[in-house]
């Protein structure tokens, strides 16, 4: 096998000279001479041949790449439209402002009335990067009439051969055309970003204005957004970043003499008022946001605005419909009780591929509709314990039936509660995480340790959640903070046997000429055991191991779904998480200013995520999430959680890695009853869901789905006064507001509704 050699320059210098100095003389001319004439004659003839027609022509050279960009959905439904070949408005420089004039110059290109079209700075920075670096993407210092062209002309590759080309085709524009001519050719032609092209629309876009009427703040605002539309403009982007930029213009307008000091503090204490954003009726609006922020990422800015691209997303519009109709369904009675707001993501976890997403509630609210809150962190909450649990089963240090004691304890400084202020004392694993009680869970992750949470955390994809931290032990319930979608796509792995894919949103591209320049190849990787990641949607998917605290609320009739909720401190944000083998949807409801909500994760997120499911779910048939291998079943005691020799009351069937189930044994009572025929139960049977009280989160049980929301708005929208609980110690932790069962033993006791006052986490 040969080795691999590295290419050395200065190795391949000296070869190649000890070769050229072997040559004739007629030899070394015709190595020098004739690449000198390809590239100093051919090449840039060639070049201008191709591009004669549009340079010749101004309206051509400004409008031959305006294509607009087009995204479809999955089934080639489309999503967005920049608007195709969309033709500038011309603006005579005599009707620009003289101050915007000397903004771009003094910003872009201060020596353009001296240059004759390019810059040796950009060309020697061309030649360090490809020859020396091998690195074509570090060099820049493009003149205004190189940007021109090629903003106008070429592709935003950056080779040395495109390069070569935007010198060659800048030199013949520089001659056919006076500088004031180029420079209204550019004004007129570049991106501002809000899919504005050319000053005239620009002006009206961000200022409602004429570009005549532009102010020099106005003025210095719009230039300075041009190195990077989306992230420096200042209705879309970053207000700050655009405040910064927009002092970056008028330093440099001081510096060139444009502007005197006094006219710069003054320009900048201006507040600009922008022009009122209009109504979209874009389909998907965040999810439009984050597929053209992916291709700006790869292919640029400029270019993906004029590149004529077809590309079919991931996105479902029929499940897009279904979960935005959901939402809307229930946002009403989710404002009248404080929550203003959601966000909602759906990930086939077969593929990684993302089917819905909803950013905001609004897109169109003038207040928080643009943030997305699919992408924005916030603390989870409960729904945050899946992610450590599951690792705690895969190291064996817990089974779903390993006995926990749930009693008030504390833990140094720190002393969590349960979100009803009771205690259930013995109770299992499976029980335990399904009713969502606290004191296990913070017991599990001290026996997992605060840092392998983190790492697995990190692992999952769930980035936010940082080493240099110092959460402690309330990481348990949720301190951190973390994203909706990386929170989603957490649970995907889980339904698709602890295998994550990194989320999708593009499946292909096709060019302006129709021919495919990018196809999705995504492939998986392993984040969780597949042994560890079924015993978790089996316990998620319990419906009676939820039962005493959620009663039938997030249940889905003939569907196997793991589930759930979360809700953080004061209840300011509620979460619900679910999934099936093949779909997993997350929710999240709350107020971007962290404003109280007076209810918990399933009463204001709950009902968007079930209703989603079921609209998705009604025509996919029913999906078991599949027992693997080095999973078995053992028949367990419910007494002390000792493995039973035989089937008796009291003994039920539970899941566990193989080697884990325990080695002890407990025996039938010595009674002369004939024993209970074998039964497949998973849990305890609780006792039957009550009525719900006002203000509580349990949700009746009911067949007829619009009767169901009614009562679920009625528990969520009309709480009562708040009662004193029975001696309660006071909470460290506000906890989330939830009428629940209180589960004995093992999981399986009487329900009894807590104050509706009071916070619980859940």
């Amino acid at each position: 096998m040969k080795a691999i050699r590295h290419f050395n320059p200065i190795f391949w210098l000296r070869s190649f000279w000890r070769k050229f100095a072997g040559l004739t003389i007629k030899q070394k001319l015709a190595i020098i001479l004739i690449p000198s004439f390809i590239i100093g004659v051919v090449l840039p003839l060639a070049t201008y041949a191709y591009f004669a027609r549009d340079i010749a022509d101004p309206e051509r050279l400004m409008n031959r790449n305006n294509t607009g960009i087009v995204l479809v959905d999955q089934n080639g439904q489309e999503i967005y439209s920049s608007g195709r070949s969309k033709t500038v408005k011309n603006i005579p420089l005599s009707e620009i402002p003289d101050h915007l004039e000397k903004a771009v110059i003094a910003s872009e290109d201060k020596n353009f009335y001296e240059h004759n079209g390019f810059s040796i700075r950009g060309i020697l920075g061309a030649l360090y990067s490809n020859i020396l670096n091998r690195d074509a993407t570090r060099y820049g210092g493009s003149t205004l009439t190189q940007q021109l062209v090629k903003n106008t002309l070429l592709s935003n590759e950056k080779s040395f051969l495109r390069k070569y080309q935007e010198l060659s085709i800048s030199i013949a524009v520089d001659r056919q055309y006076d500088k004031d001519k180029i420079l209204e050719m550019y004004l007129n032609s570049v991106y501002y970003g809000e899919n504005a092209f050319g000053i005239e629309e620009a002006a009206k876009t961000y200022f409602n204005k004429t570009t005549s009427e532009l102010t020099l703040a106005e003025s210095a605002m719009l230039i300075g957004v041009l190195p990077a539309p989306s992230a420096y403009s200042p209705i879309s982007g970053d207000p700050e970043l655009a405040k910064e930029r927009q002092g970056v213009v008028l330093k440099r307008m001081v510096e060139e003499g444009s502007i005197t000091e006094a006219e710069k503090k003054a320009t900048e204490a201006v507040e600009l008022a922008y022009a009122p954003a209009e109504q979209t009726d874009t389909k998907a609006p965040h999810f439009v946001q984050m597929v053209i922020s992916e291709l700006n990422e790869r292919y640029g800015e400029e270019r993906v605005a004029r590149s004529g691209y077809k590309v079919t997303t991931s996105l479902n519009l029929d499940w897009q419909a279904k979960a935005e109709q959901a939402m809307a369904d229930r946002m009403p009675a989710n404002r009248r009780a404080g929550g203003s707001n959601a966000s909602l993501v759906a990930i086939d976890p077969k593929t990684g591929q993302l089917k819905a997403l909803i950013g905001s509630a609004d897109f169109n609210d003038p207040d928080f509709g643009k943030v997305n809150m699919a992408i924005t962190p916030r603390q989870p909450g409960s729904s945050f314990k899946p992610i450590y649990y599951t690792e705690a089963l895969a190291q064996r240090l817990i089974t779903p039936a390993t006995i926990m004691e749930d009693k008030s304890k504390s833990y140094g400084s720190y002393k969590p509660e349960n979100y009803d202020f009771r205690y259930r004392g013995d109770i299992t694993i499976r029980n335990a995480l399904g009713q969502s009680l606290n004191i296990p869970s913070v017991d599990v992750m001290e026996e997992l340790g605060v840092d392998e949470s983190i790492d697995v955390a990190q692992r999952m994809g769930i980035e936010t959640i940082k080493d240099d931290r110092d959460y402690g032990l309330p990481l348990a319930l949720g301190s951190g903070e973390a994203r909706l979608l990386d929170m989603t796509n957490a649970y995907a792995a889980f339904a698709n046997a602890g295998n994550q894919f990194d989320p999708v949103m593009i499946l292909d591209i096709k060019n302006k000429y129709d021919q495919t320049i990018f196809t999705s190849d995504s492939s998986s990787k392993r984040v969780q055991s597949e042994q560890a990641s079924f015993l978790i949607s089996d316990i998620l998917s319990d419906n009676a191991a939820r039962a005493p605290t959620f009663g039938s609320a997030l249940n889905i009739a003939g569907k196997d779904v793991a589930v759930k909720t979360g809700t953080t401190d004061e209840n300011k944000d509620a979460w619900t998480i679910g999934y099936t083998p093949g779909l997993t949807v997350g929710v999240w409801v709350g107020n971007n200013d962290n404003t109280v909500m007076s209810g918990g994760g399933s009463g204001f997120a709950g009902p968007i995520w079930r209703g989603t499911m079921q609209r998705i779910l009604a025509d996919m048939p029913n999906e078991e999430f599949r027992q693997p291998s080095g999973v078995e079943r053992a028949m367990i005691c419910r007494s002390n959680g000792l493995r039973a020799n035989q089937m008796f009351d009291g003994v039920y069937n539970e899941f566990f890695i193989t080697g884990t189930a325990p080695s002890g044994r407990c025996e039938a009572p010595k009674k002369e009853e004939k024993p209970e025929e074998k039964k497949e139960e998973r849990t305890p049977t609780p006792t039957p869901t009550p009525t719900p009280r006002r203000g509580g989160e349990r949700l009746p049980n009911q067949e007829d789905q619009e009767d169901q929301d009614d009562q679920e708005e009625d528990t969520l929208t009309e709480p009562t006064a708040p009662t004193t609980p029975t001696t309660p110690p006071a909470p460290t932790q506000p906890q989330q507001n939830s009428g629940s069962g209180n589960g004995g033993g093992n999981g399986s006791g009487s329900g009894s509704g807590r104050t509706p006052g009071i916070i619980p986490l859940i």
